[in-house]
């Protein structure tokens, strides 16, 4: 039997070492990634690609991380998105969580707390879609 193919990541950032850091991490624990710099280019991508989860900044120029939650969620309501920040407040918080947010994490944040929470959004081996 065929092994199944990587899960693939989303990474949101506006931040280049952050998306080059991520996308390191992710590749190394054996998901595939499409990593872009903006709320636009996520959603262009989101419109021909599955993903089992995406990660994005709130902070970005443009298309913010909440309306990218938005539209992402419209395109693919099961997708778990979790959002990160280096500027964290309850209101941001409570603002993703109530567009549909699977998690919320404080940057600058450890891997390892962001694997924990990816697991629980796609269990190994498990599968998210539209």
């Amino acid at each position: 039997m065929a092994e199944p193919a990587p899960l693939m990541i989303l990474v949101v950032d506006d931040d280049k070492n952050q998306r080059s850091m991520l996308g390191f991490a992710l590749r190394d624990r054996g998901y595939e990634v499409a990593a872009v710099e903006n709320g636009a280019q996520a959603l262009e991508l989101a419109k021909a690609k599955v993903f089992a989860a995406a990660v994005c900044d709130i902070m970005m120029p443009g298309v913010n991380g909440v309306d990218t939650l938005k539209q992402l969620k419209a395109l693919q309501p099961r997708l778990p998105v979790i959002m990160a920040t280096a500027y964290a407040t309850n209101a941001l918080a409570s603002a993703s969580m109530k567009n549909g947010a699977f998690g919320y994490i404080a940057k600058p944040y450890e891997l390892k707390e962001l694997f924990s929470i990816l697991e629980r959004a796609v269990p190994p081996g498990g599968r998210q879609g539209p």
